[in-house]
């Protein structure tokens, strides 16, 4: 959480909750659809701004895929993605913390950087792709 404590606003309390229940990892666009069917007065800027504030607050985070669009995601616990070849959805993978420790020690023990955290995004191909293949 930010140092700073956020000051109420039902706008971007709603955009939140929005967001906390889609787990899709929608893009703006998406998130501001769904926002605009409970506040139909609300702005696409304001549906911006208000994810960019609550991402620098450290409530949400913004998610880079290389599908030229930034994505959203309320769960901001540790975990990684995946991202299907196939269909294109994006996955949260939740494995044990000690993976990502392990992965940062051994790249901090062969560089001559420090790394603190990472974001790491996995390729490959959904369980729901792998059923309609088979």
């Amino acid at each position: 959480m930010s140092e700073t404590k956020l000051r109420y606003s039902k706008q971007r309390e709603t955009i939140y909750e929005v967001l906390k229940n889609d787990y899709t990892h929608p893009c703006v666009d998406d998130i501001y659809t769904k926002v605009k069917k409970l506040i139909p007065d609300i702005s696409l800027g304001t549906v911006y701004r208000n994810l960019n504030l609550l991402a620098d607050h450290k409530r949400i985070t913004r998610l880079d895929v290389g599908d030229g669009v930034v994505h959203f995601d309320a769960r901001i616990e540790p975990h990684f993605h995946m991202v299907c070849d196939e269909c294109g959805t994006i996955q949260d993978l939740v494995c044990h913390h000690s993976i990502l420790e392990e992965l940062i020690n051994k790249v901090n023990k062969q560089s001559e950087h420090e790394i603190f955290n990472a974001d790491v995004i996995f390729h490959g191909i959904c369980s729901h792709c792998l059923k309609q293949k088979s």
